[in-house]
């Protein structure tokens, strides 16, 4: 915590150097002063006894930054006040509204906007009024600097607090950027470009383009990618303003139309954050719900095959060892021996009828066969998929080339089968060390009048006494596998007419094929949806 306090009265410095732009007289009052949600973040994420490196940090900024020309003891009161009053919404916000420092529900969201709302005032009255009564600030003035320094904290707290909150959960620099990401940064710069860069355009109309990018941004990365954009678009705001050489008048107008894209940019985040997070824990109740049938399933088959293989196992016992008694005998018994040996085979049969009868039964039953195409097969297999992906950071690479036809195919047990293959491949990739972990899903025509479905991905392939035994029940390498899903699989591939075969273990590549859909045309296509 020492160390975190180390950086943080630096950090301050620097921060209120940079943003001291259009100052009231040589005092903290500009339009955007975003220290204090540096402090608040310290006294959020390490605590409260923290407190008393914001009085530090403020009365060195005074010192070094502006150095305004009063008495030691106006100095300190002048600093300390704004320090209390961020202290002070610290414990409320731990201690009575008691939020969650990473901001994951709409109620904390709303505890921490309302309360820099109020903290920025009484901040706001206490410091210009210090500055007041020492003669360094004008009387006649007090509510219009007020106003003017509540603008700048509020702006500061709400664009810098909930942006370092953010990253402090969800460490954003471990995934590296997709093209989409590129994208929407450079839809950002652009409309900041066209709001302030173009001469003929008014900026005041123009600045309610912002909202476009910052949609965009926050519905596809939720609250941590509308606190990154909202961070940029502050950024160029003020740098487009300083640049442009706007009147303080005009900067501060533009920071209340900033307030209240920062306001609704950070409730959108917050929102799509809230709806990813249940997705999440959705998927994830449907993973450990199929995990609890798989094991139930396990169990089913085990007092199935122990009911119905106990008679036939126990019949063949008893005639092997009265066969072995009567040839231990003296006398031949050719007749009833030979009687005896067709029972043993005929039990042993009853036996292979109850394993295949078993077998058709969990192997999926019916099938309900229909055209289907295959970009929609792939596309319904791996939809429970996505999330979990996205998790652990791989991309899923889907390849089909045009015109291939519809299949003919159970779409759910097809479904399934891909789920099994592509989430196997997902666990495979965890913890592989992979920098760019992908599993790739391709389809192509093969002989005979069939599809070839393929799924591979680039981890460390499969281990070699795996490689003899991976089609067989229970057989698995996974702590917490039960080595039912390829066998499974492959009965279901083999029950449409195809067949499921690996054809590469560095890397790891599964390959089943499915018949082409006869009904169709032959030009028919699958169209991709």
């Amino acid at each position: 915590m020492m160390k975190a306090a180390l950086y943080y009265v630096p950090a301050y410095v620097l921060l209120d150097w940079l943003s001291y732009l259009h100052p009231v007289l040589p005092l903290a009052i500009t339009p955007w002063n975003p220290p204090p949600g540096l402090s608040l973040a310290l006294l959020l994420l390490y605590g409260l006894r923290q407190w008393p490196w914001l009085f530090a940090a403020a009365l060195l900024a005074e010192l070094l930054v502006r150095d305004v020309p009063v008495s030691w003891g106006w100095l300190a009161a002048a600093t300390a006040a704004p320090a209390l009053c961020y202290a002070g919404l610290a414990v409320v916000l731990l201690r009575v509204g008691r939020i969650d420092p990473q901001l994951r529900t709409l109620r904390d969201l709303t505890w921490l906007i309302g309360g820099a709302l109020a903290a920025a005032l009484l901040a706001g009255l206490a410091y210009v009024g210090v500055y007041t009564l020492a003669g360094v600030a004008v009387g006649g003035e007090f509510l219009a600097n007020v106003l003017r320094f509540w603008i700048g904290d509020v702006s500061g707290l709400l664009v810098t607090a909930p942006l370092l909150l953010a990253l402090a959960a969800r460490h954003p620099w471990k995934a590296r950027p997709e093209r989409e990401t590129w994208l929407q940064a450079a839809s950002l710069l652009l409309v900041l470009w066209i709001t302030f860069g173009i001469e003929f355009t008014d900026e005041f109309k123009f600045f309610y383009l912002l909202f476009l990018p910052l949609v965009w941004i926050a519905t596809r990365h939720g609250f941590l990618g509308a606190t990154l954009a909202l961070a940029l678009i502050q950024l160029g705001v003020i740098g487009f303003l300083q640049l442009g050489g706007y009147h303080a008048r005009t900067v501060m107008e533009f920071q209340m139309l900033m307030l209240g894209l920062t306001v609704t940019g950070l409730f959108l985040g917050i929102s799509v954050s809230i709806r990813q997070a249940a997705e999440d824990r959705l998927h994830q109740r449907e993973s450990d719900l199929n995990r609890a049938l798989r094991v139930a399933a396990a169990g089913e088959l085990t007092q199935a095959l122990a009911h119905e293989l106990n008679q036939p196992l126990a019949a063949v016992a008893n005639y092997a060892r009265a066969g072995q008694m009567m040839l231990a005998g003296p006398e031949r018994h050719d007749a009833l021996l030979a009687d005896t040996l067709g029972k043993i085979a005929a039990e042993a049969g009853r036996a292979g009828e109850v394993v295949h009868t078993l077998r058709e039964f969990f192997g999926g039953g019916r099938l309900h066969l229909e055209a289907c195409a295959v970009a929609q097969l792939v596309e319904e297999g791996l939809a429970p998929l996505i999330k979990r992906a996205e998790r652990r950071e791989v991309a899923l690479r889907v390849s089909l080339p045009d015109g291939l036809p519809a299949v003919r195919a159970d779409r759910v047990q097809i479904g399934t089968v891909i789920l099994n293959l592509v989430g196997n491949a997902l666990d495979a990739l965890e913890g592989a060390g992979r920098t760019r972990p992908e599993v790739e899903i391709a389809a192509e025509r093969a002989a005979q009048g069939m599809i070839r479905i393929c799924v591979s991905d680039n981890g460390a392939g499969l281990a070699p006494d795996m490689r003899e035994r991976l089609f067989q029940p229970f057989a698995t390498s996974k702590v917490d596998g039960m080595g039912l899903g390829l066998a499974i699989s492959r009965t279901l591939v083999e029950a449409h007419g195809g067949s499921l075969t690996l054809e590469g273990t560095r890397p790891a590549r599964f390959c089943f094929t499915l018949p082409i859909d006869a009904t169709a045309p032959r030009d028919q296509e699958a169209t991709r949806p």
